[in-house]
């Protein structure tokens, strides 16, 4: 009986699967191929429930719970971007409510279902002890490979600056540049701490070229091999516990040849060097972490910090970051207290007192407050956008910063600029002095209309998690137009080399797989996957599975740690991200995404030299 019952339930649960697939595809209900989804999701659940069977009891409810989990943040995840769409032929709001929660439903037992699955087979594979020996039992070559990972990177990277001399500028990029030679006074906007090591390199480049685009390249030189080192480290801390030459390998390709990595390497934004950062402090921090039984590593350690401080001052929301890690870090260390503790008080000191007396003796300008509020004042502009009524006085109290005439015409549901320089050519002191009331305002109308706030907040921040969502990636050159003597030169050229590049950078739009790695959305679902999977090995499991006891919180928390800085980059990012396509914003997670598979491996040939 109960095995008929499981068989039914499975063949609903597949039915609603398929349906999901049908819905987010596109596809009419009458065509046939809707059979062949019914049965393929059938066939996977039953083979599913197979290798459940199969697994430890022990650690199933763990693998179930992560997995149920994971599965309704990616349905949601997956149908915050859609669910317009899903919907936009019908118009009874029942029909409406019921379509979402069957596609809701046959989304979540398809994901969670797909992520038991790779627990399960994660728990059962293992590695060969000859290709998983510790690195450092290697001699020879394979001692080379951080140097190989460095060479191979820097000369990928060539062809690139060669084709777009002297880097990839922007407005952002020049902006900056202005502030450099003094045509624009110091400004925090972009991180002031970025502009001054643009201005380091370009200076030390003066002294020995005239050429403005000469002495600039010295800054790209500087961010290309910073960007090389960072890898390198990160193949000289794995290599240190695995000898698995296909894991080496892997990364230094993926760095070296995946074509927006090149492309990313001579833009300059200050989100390419807060990438590098976050790899180098996330590296430290998980060779810190697996030392700390023993004499601690003084190279990482002074990564460690000097990374930290750049942690915080190469991005505003860095900053932020750090102090949500901050409490996971101390705990994490708490076994060498007396060394991290100090360590990371040092660390808050340099920031603070960069941000604060150095700043302010240089008279750098600070962003303004309208910079911060990019999400609620989008919230706020579409309710007007959409034609939703506001009240007599909800409507002066907005006119008084802003012409709100002007919000159907500007207003773009992606991106707030325009939003803000409304507010900037109206009255934003009048905005600073008032903060309050218009956080009334914000309230009111998020109650009177949270649709619409839901709508906009989605808008702004789909393309961090959704999946599904398409834009432009590394498709800049050159450099635009500017008074500051800066152009862009192409070295190298020719027809065949344009097509070349134009093919890499169109790739991904046309073979699967490889294109989700193009997508902050996809590549921050294989991080949160990367995290479960490890949260699902006996070794990481609060339960103690496989150690014979029950592991305290502290140390179930310790593999976590390294994920939790670059998760909380993403964090703020949903908190307060002007734009919500720009791939720049989130590269620090697709930089530390080998750096997480490597854990995971790491964790999992730990488990299997514990067995032999």
């Amino acid at each position: 009986m109960n095995n008929r019952f499981a068989k039914t339930t499975l063949t609903g649960q597949s039915f609603l699967a398929a349906w999901a697939i049908m819905r987010i595809s596109g596809l009419a209900s009458m065509d046939v191929i809707a059979f062949l989804f019914f049965f393929l999701c059938l066939v996977f659940f039953l083979t599913v429930n197979k290798e459940i069977a199969r697994t430890a009891p022990l650690l199933l409810p763990v693998k179930k719970r992560l997995s149920a989990g994971l599965g309704l943040l990616f349905t949601c995840f997956y149908l915050s971007d859609i669910y317009l769409e899903l919907v936009q032929d019908l118009d009874n709001l029942l029909f409406k409510a019921v379509l979402l929660i069957i596609t809701a439903l046959g989304l979540f037992f398809l994901f969670s279902k797909a992520v038991l699955y790779l627990m399960c087979l994660f728990a059962r594979w293992s590695f060969s002890p000859s290709s998983t020996q510790k690195g450092k039992q290697k001699e020879g070559w394979f001692s080379r490979l951080p140097l190989l990972a460095f060479l191979a990177c820097v000369l990928c990277r060539l062809p690139f600056l060669l084709y777009s001399w002297p880097g990839i500028m922007t407005p952002d990029s020049i902006n900056q540049f202005e502030q450099v030679i003094g045509m624009q006074s110091f400004s925090n906007h972009h991180p002031w701490v970025h502009t001054l090591t643009i201005s380091l390199f370009y200076h030390l480049g003066s002294l020995f070229t005239s050429s403005v685009n000469t002495a600039f390249v010295f800054y790209t030189l500087f961010q290309i091999c910073f960007m090389a080192l960072a890898v390198a480290y990160l193949v000289w801390v794995i290599r240190r516990y695995t000898a698995c030459l296909p894991l080496h390998l892997g990364i230094i390709g993926f760095y070296a040849l995946m074509p927006y990595n090149n492309v990313m390497a001579i833009c300059i934004w200050k989100d390419v060097l807060f990438a590098g950062t976050v790899l180098f402090f996330c590296s430290a921090l998980f060779h810190l972490l697996k030392e700390q039984t023993g004499a601690l590593p003084r190279l990482s350690l002074a990564i460690y910090f000097l990374s930290g401080c750049l942690l915080c001052l190469y991005r505003s929301n860095g900053w932020y970051a750090f102090l949500i890690s901050l409490p996971f870090l101390l705990i994490g260390f708490w076994k060498k207290r007396r060394i991290f503790l100090p360590l990371h008080l040092m660390i808050l000191a340099v920031v603070l007192v960069v941000k604060g007396p150095v700043m302010n003796h240089y008279e750098v300008e600070q962003p303004d407050f309208v910079e911060s509020i990019s999400i609620p004042l989008q919230q706020v502009c579409r309710v007007v956008a959409v034609g939703k009524e506001l009240l007599p006085d909800q409507e002066e109290l907005l006119g008084k910063i802003m012409d709100i005439s002007y919000i159907d015409d500007l207003y773009t549901e992606y991106i707030s600029d325009n939003m803000k320089e409304l507010v900037r050519a109206g009255n934003p002191q009048y905005l600073e002095e008032h903060k309050g009331e218009y956080l009334k305002l914000w309230l009111k109308l998020g109650l009177t209309y949270p649709d619409v706030y839901l709508d906009a907040y989605i808008q702004q921040t789909r393309g961090y998690y959704s999946p599904s969502a398409v834009y432009a990636v590394a498709d800049v050159e050159g450099v635009i137009d500017n008074d500051t003597g800066l152009y862009g030169e192409y070295l190298i050229g020719g027809k065949i080399l344009l097509k070349a590049r134009e093919i890499l950078l169109k790739l991904h739009t046309l073979i699967p797989l490889y294109g989700a790695f193009w997508s902050m959305g996809s590549v921050l679902w294989l991080t949160l996957l990367t995290l479960a999977l490890l949260l699902s090995c006996p070794s990481a499991s609060p339960d103690g599975a496989g150690s014979g006891s029950k592991k305290s919180p502290a140390a179930f928390l310790i593999p976590v740690i390294p994920w939790i800085p670059n998760l909380a980059v993403i964090a703020t990012l949903l908190i307060a991200t002007p734009v919500a396509t720009e791939f720049r914003y989130a590269y620090h997670l697709v930089y530390c995404l080998p750096l997480y598979a490597a854990i995971l491996l790491l964790t999992k040939v730990g488990e299997d030299s514990e067995s032999l």
